[in-house]
């Protein structure tokens, strides 16, 4: 191990065995039992920990890569498991807070657990420590299986990306780890990834107390990144007047506290179309000096937004009274030229799209699509340098500054032959094209994912055949470019899933060959947590929007093919969702659909002694409901034995008794099952289920009214996040970061039994 490798644990110890946690550091490296442990640590093996506290111990498997992570969780199956503790193989869901699950945080990135030993009639719990020192035997007769086969960059790119569309923060943390420790992007690069990783979370404040926050204003940086935060700013600093319709305090508060803090992102709006960032652009305009009536005209034209934004952007523009606009005093390029030198891109790009082609315009152009770092941009700067002749294009080139652009834009290699806007995507069928006539592209990752941001599918409904042709153009890369398919994967769907009227019944045969790439593409080259939740998530906007036959028992084959291949303690939480979802949609082909319940029900035999009385009671509602109970009689009499011998954490829900709750999710299906089982264990619940993307009258009566609000915010990045947080008291929300319907129930059992 490096030393400063070995630096990092020496903190980590200290950090950890401080503050918190009753055992010194000092007494637990004269611990016979903990020596091995650390000893383990400190080369860089996963290892066990404990955290004495007040009301007993906190144990913390630590894992240093998500290969560790796997190992370690198959150990602590294998020798702790439900017998001896709490552990269920689920990934620790860490307090930040709390100094030493700081600390775990910081050192694992996520690839750690957190368990309790049980306790005997004195209440002790010395069986734990023996099953450990078991453990550490076997562990010590293995190999160090340090070696970990690298990843190419892109295919961690890609699960980073597919782990925010899920919400899975710590596996997103644990890629960034990867790319970190392997070298593979700068310090920069991975502040930018952090930025987006913050807002695709939602994680505003945290987005804003970054310390280098700072820094990160004064450098070029992806729009993605500026848009992230104006993002959080609006959200933190300017929703609230949203909310109380205050639209001159928000102008007024954007002018005096705003724009002198962030007045830099506001330069320009790239195209975006983002609500966050129209509204804080139209406070621009109304509220800055001087005021920008062109701006709030040109605002007011921006498609999609709900109509709740377009509400908000006409009060905010009736502060501006409507004026004349001025007729020009000069001409188009010599006013771009003005605002390039005050670095308003926007304005460039508007002035010189339509204008004749020189090397002047041309030069501006490169020089704004090199700022702005849109597609957009990219492709009106080619298109007026393809109109040039080729002794204006060598004078253009023969700069270092415009040939840096140039490479910027459409890559080296092809600086050097023929830079052309057909280089240069406008949309997915576009980019499918070049990818299938290019398969070695070195654009195309970043033209899917600046294109996820910039692309509207619905045009695929306008043009003849669109959706014929794109099949075709997928079908054909599958066979010259995979991988590259695979890695534009997460940029594809998030797509999709930002059309405003997703999910689509013309787009099935697209659904479908999205999940096609996923179960045959990804999943075989090694699935985590992220691709087995994407999985149920397509499967049930297929299902809801309606499949043939054949369709249904192909998507039964592929649940059933993928459970084969990742069954296990820790995924049975997924299985059972999985049957979940076959069963509240129309069925063609029962038996087919019972023999999936079938197969799980062998593996919980299995894992019998590591499965959870949620786990047992959710499998016995599925059985019930597909009347398969006489099926499973021996396993609902372990459903029995473990209920019993866990009253307290079965009886908790009994705290729910006669309340009201909601459960704000857009997994309906998870929702359901929930539903129905706390109907079937608490006496006079009633439970409301909500998945508006947007606040509504019905929603915010439950909001303020219900006993208990919960929030499921892995699946919810829509206004009504917001909307229930703005309505709710915070001791009646409950945030919870899982899409399955068992996960969702243990956190809620957890939060109870804190209550």
């Amino acid at each position: 191990m490096s030393a400063k490798a070995s630096l990092e644990i020496r903190e980590f110890l200290e950090q950890f065995f401080g503050e918190g946690n009753r055992l010194t550091l000092e007494r637990a490296q004269a611990n016979p039992f903990l020596q091995p442990w650390i000893a383990r640590l400190k080369k860089g093996f996963p290892s066990v920990l404990p955290c004495a506290r007040e009301a007993g111990t906190d144990w913390y498997g630590i894992a240093f890569t998500e290969q560790q992570f796997r190992g370690l969780r198959e150990e602590l199956t294998a020798f702790i498991g439900p017998t001896w503790s709490t552990f269920r193989g689920q990934r620790a869901s860490l307090e930040l807070s709390d100094p030493v699950e700081a600390a775990v945080q910081e050192i694992t990135q996520g690839n750690a657990f957190k368990f309790q030993g049980k306790r005997d009639q004195s209440n002790n719990s010395t069986e734990i420590r023996s099953a450990l020192t078991r453990m550490l035997k076997v562990l010590n007769r293995k190999t160090s299986g340090s070696y970990e086969a690298p990843r190419a960059t892109g295919r961690v790119l890609r699960d980073f990306y597919t782990a925010l569309q899920v919400g899975d923060r710590s596996t997103a943390e644990k890629e960034l780890q990867y790319l970190r420790n392997q070298n593979r992007l700068d310090t920069l690069n991975l502040l930018f990834l952090r930025v987006q990783m913050l807002a695709e979370l939602q994680a505003w404040n945290e987005l804003l107390r970054l310390p280098e926050l700072p820094d990160l204003l004064q450098v070029r940086r992806p729009f993605a990144v500026t848009q992230a935060v104006i993002q959080a700013i609006y959200q933190c600093e300017l929703s609230r007047f949203e909310i109380t319709i205050a639209t001159r305090s928000a102008a007024a508060y954007f002018q005096e506290a705003i724009l002198p803090k962030y007045g830099i992102l506001f330069t320009n709006r790239a195209g975006s179309r983002v609500a966050e960032v129209v509204k804080s652009f139209m406070l621009l305009a109304v509220g800055g000096e001087p005021p920008n009536p062109a701006l709030r005209d040109e605002l007011l034209t921006v498609p999609g937004l709900s109509e709740a934004d377009q509400r908000c952007m006409q009060s905010l523009a009736r502060l501006l009274p409507d004026t004349t606009p001025p007729v020009p005093q000069s001409e188009p390029l010599e006013e771009a030229i003005q605002a390039a030198e005050v670095g308003n891109y926007d304005r460039v790009l508007a002035l010189l799209q339509e204008h004749p082609s020189s090397q002047q315009s041309v030069r501006l152009l490169l020089e704004a699509a090199y700022e702005l770092q849109t597609l957009e941009a990219e492709w009106v700067a080619l298109q007026a340098f393809d109109q040039l002749s080729n002794e204006e294009q060598d004078a253009i080139q023969a700069s270092r500054r415009n040939r840096t652009f140039l490479e910027s834009l459409i890559g080296k290699a092809q600086t050097d032959t023929n830079a052309t806007a057909d280089s240069v995507p406008t949309n997915w069928l576009e980019w499918l094209s070049i990818l299938d006539q290019n398969s070695a592209w070195e654009r195309a990752a970043y033209s899917a994912r600046q294109g996820a941001q910039e692309w509207y599918v619905a045009h695929l409904l306008d043009e003849p055949g669109a959706i014929a042709q794109f099949l075709s153009l997928q079908n054909s890369i599958v066979a010259k470019a995979p991988e590259t398919l695979q890695d534009a994967f997460p940029h594809l769907l998030s797509s999709f899933q930002k059309d405003p009227n997703f999910p689509r019944r013309e787009f099935l045969p697209l659904y479908t060959a999205i999940l096609d790439t996923l179960v045959f593409g990804i999943v075989p080259t090694g699935a985590g947590d992220q691709h087995l939740t994407l999985f149920n998530e397509l499967v049930t906007i297929l299902l809801a929007l309606g499949v043939d036959t054949q369709q249904y028992t192909n998507l039964l084959d592929y649940a059933l093919d993928l459970w084969d291949c990742y069954q296990a303690p820790s995924t049975v939480d997924w299985g059972l969702d999985t049957v979940n979802i076959f069963i509240l949609h129309p069925c063609p082909d029962r038996d087919r659909r019972s023999q999936l319940l079938f197969k799980v029900a062998e593996s919980l035999r299995d894992f019998a002694n590591r499965i959870d009385e949620v786990q047992w009671s959710i499998f016995h509602s599925l059985a019930k409901d597909l009347k398969l109970e006489a099926s499973f009689s021996d396993l609902l009499v372990q459903k029995s034995e473990t209920e019993e011998a866990d009253q307290t954490s079965q009886n908790i829900f009994q705290k729910l008794k006669n309340k009201a709750v909601l459960i704000y999710t857009l997994t309906e299906p998870v929702a359901q099952r929930v539903k129905s089982f706390l109907e079937n264990t608490c006496e006079g619940i009633t439970v409301h289920l909500s998945h508006d993307k947007g606040g509504s009258d019905r929603l915010r009566q439950w909001v303020q009214n219900d006993d208990l609000v919960v929030m499921v915010t892995a699946s919810s990045k829509h206004a009504a996040t917001g909307f229930i947080e703005q309505h709710c008291s915070e001791e009646r929300l409950l945030r919870v970061n899982s899409k399955g319907s068992a996960s969702l129930l243990r956190e809620l059992q957890n939060w109870l039994g804190d209550g």
